[in-house]
């Protein structure tokens, strides 16, 4: 989806900002992003993200030892990367990668091939900019709550976001959840029992797609023909109000923690959201705001400096006119290596960010409807390796989820674990724009952007433009309302027959009566019963699952993988 127009809202107040109508941009719509992230300034926000993983690391940047100890060390690191990524690939390499393939395998050779790193080798002008970046960002910090950005653009984070009083009621209230016999352990579909779901999968189950469409009218009828989405599930949030002062409160029910058991934690998981409200409204203004891209080079003379020639495979024939397959591949090779590579240039001298066109937009003064859910990464000597998830974006585009916020709240005894992110470029649906050579091979308009490290106490906020990995809970489009626990009542079985038992006009009834009148409450298979076991809602879980892993699988295809158009000429 390409960018609203945003002009109208710069230097507005916070009220004058609220009065204006806001749309986000959609994971979903086609893609109007020609904004490319060349390997060179993938590599300027690699190096920042190492430091910015540094304890204390805004004090340190500051400091002309340690930084003249960090830039030998980048520099001596990044030759080796270079060594590594732009070796000619030999028949021995294409041999020990049949091999380690197997049998039964396949080489993926565009993955062979790929270049994950810049050729020329870092120089004093990119790591003047690096430092030069760093020491703003230690500006930009906020001391009280530890915000800050990371290496990727609109993606925020902090280790000083949640109280420790707030993080031991959150550990309390999940061990609760946590405490069931092995066997009622609710494992992710799909997570080879390593996934543990602790009260999360907050979905509604929708009866009739007529239903679902009459609460709906922000949904066109003919959206399904269109975009994703699902007429038959939809996470279902919970409505929060955020004051002008940033205080949350909650006004309904958390999906599955019942409203009497589980009150402290729900009041726990308020407490928290109420931190991540000012790290939300860091990566949705960033998210309204143009992306400001470093080095933007001339795709028009990509090769514009190359003073040889492609390789011309009549050139090679031996004494008898037979074309010299080899010798022709040999120099091909070379010349695809190591002589041709696209002219980027250097970036210019750091200076901040200019204000024209940036957005400040709040969640303050607002209702929010935040989806969430609660999870585990368990392994153990049996199961001990973690094999990651999917490239994915959250729910569908029924959901309206424009932000993730992820709360690591444990982690213990395991390596580095690390989230992922990309996005995708691309013309919309004409392909006409994109500038290349008749002889380049298609690629896919999925941008890897880098990775942000993970580990215990940090809160990390990003927007759902991006693809990623893991998410505990979502933050919902705030300018869109959908379906929530405001209006839905519980679905869930056992809570109703718990309260049911206590009414006075049913005590006495007899034992097979009082049956009767549960049964005929519970779901039917078109879910017009109201409310559904913990046998039918498994079975909708598994539904959903299905239905998001074949929309992942497409949405994919059709967004963040889809090929370049290469019109011939």
């Amino acid at each position: 989806m390409a960018w609203q127009p945003i002009d109208d809202f710069d230097f507005l107040t916070p009220k004058e900002f609220l009065a204006k109508n806001v749309e986000f941009p959609s994971p979903f719509m086609p893609i109007n992003n020609l904004d490319f992230l060349t390997l060179k300034e993938f590599r300027l926000r690699a190096l920042t993200s190492q430091i910015l993983e540094k304890p204390n690391w805004w004090q340190k940047v500051h400091d002309g030892t340690i930084i003249a100890k960090w830039r030998k060390e980048f520099v001596e690191q990044d030759a080796e990367m270079v060594k590594s990524m732009w070796r000619v690939r030999t028949q021995e390499d294409i041999n020990a990668a049949i091999a380690e393939a197997g049998d039964d395998g396949d080489v993926d050779w565009q993955e062979f091939r790929r270049k994950r790193w810049p050729r020329d080798p870092l120089n004093e002008v990119q790591l003047d900019y690096v430092f030069d970046n760093l020491r703003w960002l230690a500006e930009q910090r906020d001391a009280n709550t530890g915000i800050e950005a990371t290496g990727i653009d609109r993606v925020y984070q902090s280790l000083g976001l949640i109280p420790s009083n707030l993080k031991a009621a959150l550990i309390s209230g999940a061990s609760v959840l946590e405490s069931v016999p092995e066997a009622e352990k609710d494992w992710h579909p799909g997570s080879n029992n390593q996934s543990l779901v602790k009260k999360d999968d907050g979905t509604l189950y929708v009866p009739t797609e007529q239903e679902y469409m009459e609460q709906r009218p922000d949904i066109k009828p003919n959206w399904g023909r269109f975009l994703p989405v699902s007429t038959q599930h939809q996470w279902l949030p919970t409505d929060f109000d955020v004051s002008l002062t940033g205080a949350v409160t909650s006004l309904g029910y958390i999906n599955n923690l019942h409203p009497d058991l589980h009150k402290p934690l729900a009041t726990t998981i308020t407490s928290i959201l109420q931190c991540f409200i000012p790290l939300w409204d860091h990566v949705l203004s960033a998210t309204l705001s143009p992306e400001r891209l470093v080095i933007r080079p001339d795709p028009y003379g990509w090769y514009s400096h190359l003073s040889g020639q492609e390789p011309d495979y009549d050139d090679y024939k031996n004494g008898n006119g037979i074309h010299d397959h080899q010798a022709f591949q040999l120099a091909y090779n070379k010349y695809m290596h190591e002589e041709k590579w696209p002219l980027i240039p250097d970036p210019p001298p750091f200076t901040p960010p200019p204000v024209e066109g940036e957005v400040q937009f709040t969640l303050k003064g607002r209702k929010t409807q935040v989806i969430v859910k609660m999870a585990n990464i368990v392994l153990t000597p049996e199961n001990p390796k973690y094999e990651g998830g999917s490239w994915h974006v959250e729910g569908m585009e029924n959901e309206r989820i424009v932000s993730t916020g992820l709360y690591y709240y444990h982690s213990s005894n395991i390596s580095e674990s690390k989230l992922g992110f990309r996005n995708a470029v691309g013309d919309g649906d004409m392909g006409m724009d994109i500038p290349y050579e008749q002889s380049d091979k298609p690629g896919l308009l999925g941008c890897e952007l880098g990775t942000v490290v993970t580990k215990e106490d940090k809160c990390l906020a990003f927007p759902n433009i991006y693809q990623h990995r893991v998410a505990p809970f979502e933050l919902v489009d705030p300018t869109v309302t959908i379906l929530s626990t405001s209006k839905v009542p519980p679905q869930q079985h056992e809570w109703y027959f718990r309260e049911i038992g206590k009414a006075p006009s049913l005590t006495g009834l007899p034992l097979e009566l009082f049956d009767m009148i549960t049964d005929k409450l519970v779901g039917e298979t078109d879910g017009r019963g109201g409310m559904i076991t913990l046998e039918q809602a498994e079975e909708e879980r598994e539904k959903l699952m299905v239905e998001r892993a074949d929309f992942r699988v497409e949405h994919n295809k059709k967004v963040f993988e889809m090929e370049f158009n290469m019109c011939e000429h």
